[in-house]
C-alpha cells in the first residue's frame, strides 16, 4: 500500500512538474506531441515509426518557429539541430555524419539554458526531449 501511495505521490510530481507549470498551451501541445511521438516509435509497427518520426520533425520545425518568434536563441539552436538531423536522415543525406558532428553545439547550448533555467520554464520539458534525442545522435556517432 505504501508503494501505491509513493507512485502517486511522484506520478503527479512529474505531471506538474511536465505540464502544470507551462503556461502557454501552444507549448503544451507540442510537448504532448513529442511525448505521443517518443511513446509511437516504441511500437514495433512500421507505418507507426514512420508518422512518430515524421511528428517528431514537424513538432520540432513548429518548436524552432514559436523560439525565433519569441527570440529566445537558444531554445532555437537547439530545435534546429534537431530538426536538421530529421530532415537530413529523412532525406538521405550523404554528409549526415559530419553534420551530426555539430551536435555538439546544442547540447552546450542546453548546458547553458540550464544555467538560466527560470528564464526558460515553460520550454524545458521540450528541450529535456530534445536533449535527449540529439545526445542519442551524438553517442551514435562515436
Amino acid at each position: 500500500m505504501n508503494f501505491v501511495k509513493n507512485y502517486n505521490r511522484n506520478w503527479n510530481l512529474n505531471r506538474n512538474f511536465l505540464i502544470k507549470k507551462i503556461k502557454p498551451k501552444f507549448i503544451v501541445g507540442i510537448l504532448a506531441g513529442l511525448i505521443i511521438s517518443l511513446i509511437l516509435s516504441f511500437i514495433e509497427n512500421e507505418l507507426l515509426k514512420n508518422i512518430s518520426f515524421i511528428s517528431f520533425g514537424i513538432l520540432s520545425l513548429i518548436f524552432v518557429i514559436y523560439s525565433g518568434l519569441k527570440r529566445k536563441w537558444l531554445n532555437l539552436i537547439i530545435g534546429l539541430f534537431a530538426f536538421v538531423s530529421f530532415f537530413s536522415k529523412l532525406n538521405h543525406y550523404p554528409y549526415a555524419n559530419v553534420l551530426k558532428l555539430l551536435i555538439a553545439i546544442p547540447i552546450v547550448c542546453f548546458i547553458l539554458t540550464l544555467r538560466k533555467k527560470e528564464k526558460h520554464e515553460n520550454e524545458l520539458s521540450i528541450l529535456i526531449i530534445l536533449f535527449t534525442y540529439e545526445l542519442t545522435e551524438f553517442i551514435k556517432l562515436t
